[in-house]
């Protein structure tokens, strides 16, 4: 079941933004290493005796594509990195709440709203907690190329400090693209 995110009035200027920058189709091991770090703070601020999942999200017009990745120690739900695909689904998962509500979008649990049952992201991979920012456009603030997020299988209270760690992290990869 698709869920319905509204409509997007900036897909086209974000598609084209993110093929300016070289963002729409290619992994980046720089942001591979951002997302395993987001993970590693986000496990110390939660107080996960592992590291949780975590990506850099970016929004294309067709898809969404995660240009970093990093999988929980483990695996996600018995998946891998090797099983994850960096493709997904343009209205799957939280992220795309994110990039149209332009706002960091903290989930202790995915299952207390209503909106999200059945959104195939949480039963595919059996996530329960989500923890997002928007990465907005070094050239133009106002638009949002996609966003960071981490992600458990486990209900996680994430706090005031997971919501400035998760924020500061959208800065440092908006910092990042800036410098490519």
């Amino acid at each position: 079941m698709a869920i319905d995110n509204g409509s997007d009035p900036d897909a086209a200027r974000r598609d084209a933004a993110l093929r300016g920058l070289g963002l729409h189709e290619a992994a980046d091991a720089a942001l591979d290493a951002i997302a395993a770090e987001v993970a590693k703070q986000a496990a110390v601020i939660a107080r996960i005796p592992y590291l949780p999942s975590a990506m850099v999200n970016w929004r294309t017009a067709e898809e969404q594509f995660f240009g970093g990745l990093h999988v929980a120690t483990g695996g996600l739900d018995g998946a891998t990195a090797d099983d994850i695909p960096r493709h997904m689904e343009l209205e799957d998962g939280w992220c795309p709440k994110v990039v149209r509500r332009k706002l960091a979008y903290p989930l202790d649990d995915v299952r207390d709203s209503s909106r999200w049952v059945g959104n195939p992201v949480a039963n595919a991979l059996g996530i329960r907690a989500y923890l997002g920012a928007p990465v907005f456009d070094p050239e133009d603030p106002s638009l949002v190329l996609g966003s960071v997020c981490v992600v458990d299988t486990v209900e996680r209270p994430w706090g005031p400090e997971g919501l400035t760690l998760i924020k500061n992290v959208a800065l440092e990869i908006t910092a990042y693209v800036s410098r490519r």
